[in-house]
């Protein structure tokens, strides 16, 4: 039977970092498919492109060098409200699957399961749940897609984009945090099957499409099974400048990583 290798087997074997290997997966440098939202390659497809890119000198499309792609990855750790999206010699192929807002929140409420008492209609955005123990009691979400976008961000990086139910391009936005519910800022890679919980209280009074970003690598982490947590250094317009933490995890670990969401936030708020 012919051997499977993942994305840590073909990094070591390239000696190439594995966001690199994941970014030419998912654009199709190389002949890897999909089990259940995770990259693998056959042996003898690898050794067979192998011998094919030893002749030709170079992949289908262009392999970015390691220093670019550090350097793009290093950036998204600062995250400046309205920033422009220009990066223009790093194209990235438009290959994330999307779902609808039903979809989205469908997926959420599954994995959560029977912790979920009660919601509002799946149709209505931000979503409202009512959850058992030891999760919040009243919770509101607010859920997106998380995807690659065809140009402009740094490779391999995903971005939701806030936009609010009734909100308008050049009209400012808020997260509604009315009612004692506990607010969720989500993100959701389907391709991965990965939530990424954003810290909600950071995020007020933002303009229309504001990018919300995370690494590739912190959703590769988390698609293998860990809760994936990640820095980011946010600059708010007219705001002293804070560093949010961030999980990504997979959709088996929903209930603990918004509880650690939860942890975060509480222990930002009394530093704070």
């Amino acid at each position: 039977m012919d051997e499977i290798l993942t994305i840590q087997d073909v990094a070591a074997r390239l000696k190439l970092a594995e966001r690199t290997v994941y970014a030419m997966a998912a654009e199709r440098e190389m002949p890897a498919f999909k089990v259940r939202g995770q990259w693998r390659i056959r042996r003898s497809d690898f050794e067979r492109w192998l011998d094919e890119i030893a002749l030709s000198g170079q992949t289908s499309a262009p392999i970015r060098s390691e220093s670019r792609i550090a350097a793009a990855a290093a950036s998204s750790d600062v995250d400046v409200e309205d920033r422009s999206d220009a990066v223009a010699d790093l194209p990235v192929a438009a290959l994330s699957e999307r779902r609808s807002q039903t979809g989205l929140h469908q997926r959420f409420i599954d994995a959560l399961g029977e912790r979920v008492k009660s919601h509002s209609p799946i149709t209505q955005k931000p979503i409202e749940l009512d959850l058992a123990p030891p999760l919040p009691s009243r919770v509101r979400v607010y859920l997106f897609n998380a995807t690659r976008p065809p140009g402009g961000r740094p490779l391999g990086e995903h971005k939701i984009q806030l936009i609010m139910p009734g909100q308008r391009r050049g009209q400012r936005g808020s997260l509604d945090h009315s009612d004692g519910r506990i607010v969720f800022l989500v993100g959701y890679a389907a391709e991965e099957d990965v939530f990424i919980l954003w810290d909600a209280g950071l995020y007020s009074d933002f303009a229309w499409s504001r990018n919300v970003q995370v690494k590739a690598e912190t959703i590769v982490e988390a698609s293998a099974g860990k809760l994936a947590i990640q820095q980011r250094h946010l600059r708010p317009s007219g705001a002293a400048p804070v560093t949010e933490t961030l999980i990504a995890t997979p959709a088996k670990r929903l209930v603990d990583a918004l509880q650690r969401r939860v942890q975060l936030t509480r222990e930002r708020m009394v530093q704070d």
